[in-house]
Formats: structure tokens, sequence, C-alpha cells
């Protein structure tokens, strides 16, 4: 995302995205279960998700080494309820 468009569209952009993969995944693919995987100082990031109904699935504590420290890592996922 371009960072000038982050302040004020940042969420129906996210939100537009992860509802294209879902269609592509669940409907097309018919995968089972789509995934996300973000860095703990995204948190922003997460209320997206929640909107688009993923569930916080796991939280990694220190799994990735940034900025000199070690930060968690936050899944979310979501199910194909329809297959």
């Amino acid at each position: 995302m371009k960072t000038e468009l982050e302040e004020e569209s940042f969420f129906p952009i996210w939100l537009s995205y992860l509802k294209l993969i879902e269609k592509v995944a669940f409907n097309d693919l018919k995968i089972h279960k789509i995934f996300t995987y973000a860095f703990y100082f995204r948190p922003h990031l997460y209320t997206v998700f929640e909107n688009a109904n993923f569930v916080e699935d796991a939280r990694l504590k220190e799994h990735c080494f940034f900025d000199n420290k070690y930060i968690d890592v936050v899944i979310h996922s979501k199910i194909n309820r329809i297959c």
C-alpha cells in the first residue's frame, strides 16, 4: 500500500483485499483455511482481520528478531464453512 493512502484508506483497502483473497481461496480454489501472519508492531491490522471475520489463532512470543529486539507474531485465520 502506498504510504500516502494509509492515513485515510488503510481499513477499506485492506478489507477489500482480504475479501478478494477469500473469494479466490474459498470459491475458486476450494481451500479449507486461510491465515495471516502479522508482526506485533502492526496491531492496526488486527481490527481489519477481525472485521473480515478472521479469528486470532496464535500469538508466537518473541518469534522474530526486528530492530534489535524479539517481537511477537500474531496469526489470524478463517475457515471455509461453505465447502
